[in-house]
């Protein structure tokens, strides 16, 4: 199993200073979140070059602060499309394992139609831009919530087909939405997902509590997942809840 550690639990450090505190706990990489100050256009070229020449195991959590794809305004959909390809720009100098990305989010209480189809379309030019230039591009569900709009995992299966792209697959995400019965609808799910992110919950929010402090049965789920997924990725708050996460994933 190919396990990293998200830098969630060091931002704002830089990166090459938190995949080195990730590596030193034991984990075999760090998803980088590039959300500022470590947006894509704010990396000098020399950090780029030090973590690439590491060989370590890197992947990329695009910009989620202000970056939506399915905002009804023109301007705010191509400002994150704009977002999305500097960071997949990124993740090729870096060598990363790949680059996930949220939809987006109801940025108002004023109803509206979502334009579905304008996100498709930016979804498909971003992804013949990571074809190009040889980096995974993965969409992750969203927490259930009024402000989200993928995290059906059902609506999830049917959005990567129809985009033909991998899925990064965030379990307590899952579980706020589903429960128990995410475990049903995993077997079918699982050959789309390219990355898992771990963390834990109680069914109602999106706590990033560490494995085994919540209600999630994260060892049926790993045992569905680990035959066809590529990257674990655990997401906590802080280094202490990594390590906790750590320790529970190793007396499994």
């Amino acid at each position: 199993m190919k396990l990293l550690a998200s830098s969630l639990a060091y931002h704002p450090l830089a990166p090459d200073k938190a995949l080195k505190k990730a590596t030193a706990l034991g984990y075999g990489g760090l998803e980088i979140m590039c959300d500022p100050p470590w947006h894509p256009r704010g990396w000098p070229p020399g950090l780029v070059r030090k973590l690439a020449a590491t060989g370590a195991l890197i992947s990329l959590h695009a910009p989620i602060a202000d970056v939506n794809l399915i905002s009804p305004h023109p301007a705010a959909r191509a400002f994150a499309e704009a977002e999305l390809a500097r960071t997949l720009t990124l993740a090729a100098e870096l060598g990363a394992q790949g680059v996930t990305f949220h939809l987006g989010y109801r940025s108002t209480g004023v109803p509206y139609t979502p334009p579905w189809q304008e996100a498709r379309a930016a979804i498909r030019r971003l992804s013949a831009r990571a074809q190009g230039l040889g980096v995974q591009l993965q969409l992750e569900n969203d927490p259930k919530s009024p402000y989200t709009f993928l995290w059906d995992l059902e609506q999830f299966e049917e959005f990567l087909i129809e985009l033909g792209i991998p899925g990064t697959l965030d379990l307590g995400h899952a579980w706020t939405a589903h429960g128990e019965d995410t475990l049903k609808l995993l077997p079918r799910l699982a050959p789309l997902i390219h990355t898992v992110h771990l963390h834990d919950n109680h069914g109602q929010s999106d706590d990033h509590l560490p494995l085994g402090a919540g209600a999630i049965e994260v060892g049926r789920a790993l045992d569905i997942l680990a035959e066809t997924a590529d990257l674990f990725v655990v997401e906590q708050f802080s280094q202490a809840d990594l390590g906790r996460s750590l320790d529970w994933l190793k007396s499994r």
